[in-house]
């Protein structure tokens, strides 16, 4: 009778660990999968992920308007958010399964945007614009800027919608190297030089060094093996959106940088 309830229990827990098992490969299957371009109804997953996503969206406009009361310049507040913001939407994109669940997330935070527009009387709209706004442009310029670095990034969802790599560390390196690039730049403005923006070397080689690793971490996210034939790839990439950087013109790197990245991170996969 005790050897049929210890085999009995034995093989209750033997289910239970290959249920367990099943389930822990069905989720990391769920995730980091080429997204659906047809426009199917999302499934549960997708809209849960909708609404995180459009409230981590509502959390970073509240960041936004809470770090302005402090001792922080405007330029670190505008980076934070742009560094927390830009690592969620690089690694949030492709655990989604299809596109309208990300077209779901867009409309639910614009939606909370406009009701936040609304309750605020459009005050909060202007306090939104001075944090983000750099010395010498305009609102028009800010909203130019924004709306065209978003059409790109969801260009690139489309374009590398079968390599969702590519798209990761293009978004990884405008929010990692192009926040390193400033940091460094105003905190170690050693031997500065012009061509559209001032720059300087520190902040030049962060971009590069900073782009290198966005490639290396996107990789390993994905589960890609380091190969020691990246290691030339790799400085190239980092270079040539470090000249990307340099040569830019006023904000155009947030165009350049992503598109830069995810080619190469193509040209180092394929």
């Amino acid at each position: 009778m005790s050897n049929s309830i210890e085999f009995f229990v034995a093989d209750i827990c033997s289910n239970l660990s290959l249920e367990n098992n099943q389930l822990k490969n069905d989720i990391s299957l769920n995730f980091f999968e080429p997204i659906s371009l047809d426009l199917t109804p999302p499934d549960i997953g997708d809209v849960y992920l909708s609404i995180i996503s459009a409230l981590f969206g509502f959390s970073m406009l509240l960041l936004l308007l809470t770090l302005k009361n402090s001792s922080l310049p405007s330029w670190g507040i505008r980076k934070i958010v742009h560094l927390i913001g830009g690592v969620y939407v690089a690694i949030i994109v492709f655990c989604f399964q299809s596109m309208l669940g990300i077209l779901m997330a867009i409309c639910l935070f614009i939606l909370i945007f406009l009701i936040l527009l609304i309750f605020s009387r459009f005050k909060i709209l202007k306090q939104f614009f001075m944090l983000n706004c750099r010395n010498g442009e305009n609102r028009f310029t800010f909203l130019i800027n924004t709306t065209i670095t978003l059409l790109v990034l969801f260009s690139l969802v489309l374009i590398f919608h079968d390599f969702p790599v590519c798209f990761t560390a293009g978004a990884l390196t405008i929010s990692l190297a192009d926040t390193a690039g400033e940091v460094f730049g105003r905190k170690l403005p050693i031997i500065k030089y012009k061509v559209f923006n001032e720059k300087s070397i520190f902040g030049s080689i962060s971009v590069m060094i900073f782009s290198i690793l966005s490639l290396i971490i996107s990789a390993l996210v994905y589960g890609y093996t380091l190969d020691i034939n990246w290691l030339w790839k790799l400085i190239i990439g980092g270079i040539a959106c470090s000249v990307i950087e340099a040569v830019s013109w006023k904000w155009s790197d947030n165009l350049f940088l992503p598109i830069i990245s995810s080619l190469f991170m193509f040209w180092l996969i394929i």
